[in-house]
């Protein structure tokens, strides 16, 4: 119990350490035995346009997740300023990053979203409309995968094949629950009720005899929120045509890099699809960030396109940009918010 205990009072360490270690870990196997001033050299022979073409589609990336925020949580807030979402965007990014299956990212976004004024139930709705389009997109991907690439599959991903199942099966149980949650909406309150009385009955909540008044009124625009989104068509087939551009954008990563250094014996496609696959097998996994597992799988998978001389370099710089380089960015978010926030706090 004194271990649950401590876990609990110094969550935040707790889940910094083990990214670190994972961090630590998963730099010492991809450098070991090989000599850093060959893999900058090699890193040089990336041409810089394709480099910057790199960043960019991680900059679409965090910029089209921004833009969706904005969608859907403007829908109460007219005055909303996208560069609110922006910082969502980079909160949420980084704290999924550190978080065992990106479990951390979106209760810090809804702390955030709740803090800057917008309502709970309209900040709820967005982030679980938001999870929706994206499992969505993860399962199309992932079946499409196997109807059309599915010898691929097995032949790039060798002794990894079962991790891309296991990821897929994931998504569509995630998926599931989220429609469950928002279709349901009885069931959510019979959810946060049962949480409520579970929490009073330890003692970590207080008897509050206005606390079902406030869930039921919670549930009241909650449930208006869903019934406003779902009715509304278009832009359900906006959000999700601009989640498949989102989602897409970092696949192209590996593949500016196979173009950078003028390597032509490979099919952009395949390399799109292989990116895509492993994409679809690590995103639930519970390591922070998915780290280690992507970079094995990663060598695993490319290892007979980029070849022995560049496979590291290729993994090195799509790792770099696609997860570390936002990681980065978000920290800095999240320690520049938190300055600001206690400023003002004070002013206040």
């Amino acid at each position: 119990m004194k271990i649950f205990t401590f876990l609990k009072k110094h969550k935040p360490f707790v889940n910094g350490l083990l990214f670190l270690t994972v961090a630590f870990l998963t730099g010492y196997t991809i450098f070991f035995g090989n000599n850093i001033s060959d893999l900058i050299k090699s890193m040089s022979n990336v041409s810089l346009f394709w480099r910057l073409l790199c960043v960019v589609a991680v900059l679409l990336f965090i910029g089209v997740e921004s833009f969706i925020l904005w969608i859907l949580l403007k829908q109460k807030d007219k005055k909303l300023s996208i560069f609110k979402c922006l910082k969502y965007a980079f909160v949420g990014y980084f704290y999924s990053g550190i978080t065992p299956s990106a479990t951390g990212g979106q209760p810090v976004q809804l702390y955030y979203m709740i803090k800057d004024g917008n309502g709970t139930d309209k900040s709820t709705v967005t982030l679980l409309s938001m999870a929706l389009f994206y499992k969505l997109i993860m399962v199309i991907m992932g079946v499409s995968l196997l109807i059309f690439f599915s010898n691929g599959i097995t032949a790039y991903l060798d002794v990894y094949v079962w991790v891309y199942y296991l990821g897929l099966t994931l998504n569509v149980l995630i998926l599931f629950v989220i429609l469950t949650f928002m279709l349901i909406p009885e069931k959510t309150k019979s959810i946060i009720l049962k949480l409520v009385q579970l929490l009073m009955n330890i003692k970590v909540l207080k008897e509050n005899n206005y606390r079902k008044e406030k869930i039921d009124s919670f549930i009241t625009g909650y449930k208006n929120s869903v019934d406003f989104l779902f009715q509304n068509k278009f832009k359900m087939g906006v959000l999700t045509l601009l989640t498949f551009i989102q989602r897409s954008s970092l696949l192209f990563v590996p593949v500016f890099i196979y173009l950078g250094l003028h390597l032509k014996d490979t099919s952009l496609f395949t390399i799109l699809c292989i990116q895509a696959a492993i994409y679809v097998a690590v995103d639930m996994l519970p390591i922070p960030g998915a780290q280690g597992i992507t970079e094995l799988i990663y060598i695993s998978a490319f290892g007979s396109i980029f070849t022995e001389q560049y496979l590291t370099t290729s993994m090195i710089i799509t790792r770099s940009v696609s997860f570390y380089l936002p990681l980065l960015i978000g920290m800095i978010v999240v320690i520049f918010n938190g300055k600001f926030r206690k400023k003002q706090e004070v002013v206040i």
